[in-house]
């Protein structure tokens, strides 16, 4: 009987600490932690599929969105901080790099001053034009 006793509180303290080392901590809650937030945040920024995430996500996001609109407006240098930024990560990554002309291009096809814009841009690079022109899987491209 004695036994018994001890090793059923022994089972219950066991189950206990089996329990209490099982909780699972929330996204928030790591976060929370200034420590853990800033290694999260250097593993992303460290990390390309991380990093590309993460822009997908803001890129996604209507509260980024709006952020980094108004961020724009407020000072007209930081446009141009933000353009050297994303300059220098799609020369660093392939991926990113993309990403953003598929993003361009996206944009481009839902709306026509932007296309139009996009020409005019292609046209002052004419070297470019013709490297493209002179591809053969440019030549495969279905005319719309």
């Amino acid at each position: 009987m004695k036994n018994s006793t001890i090793l059923s509180i022994f089972l219950f303290a066991a189950m206990g600490f089996l329990f209490a080392c099982n909780s699972k901590q929330t996204a928030d809650q790591y976060l929370k932690d200034d420590n853990q937030r800033k290694a999260i945040i250097a593993g992303i920024a460290n990390h390309q599929p991380y990093r590309a995430d993460m822009i997908n996500e803001m890129m996604n996001s209507d509260s980024s969105k709006q952020m980094m609109a108004h961020s724009m407006m407020g000072d007209p240098s930081s446009k141009i901080v933000m353009m050297d930024n994303m300059m220098n990560m799609c020369k660093n990554d392939a991926s990113m790099w993309k990403m953003m002309m598929d993003k361009t291009m996206e944009m481009c096809e839902g709306d026509t001053a932007k296309s139009n814009m996009m020409m005019q841009s292609m046209q002052s690079h004419p070297d470019m034009m013709n490297r493209m022109q002179g591809k053969d899987d440019m030549k495969m491209m279905p005319n719309k």
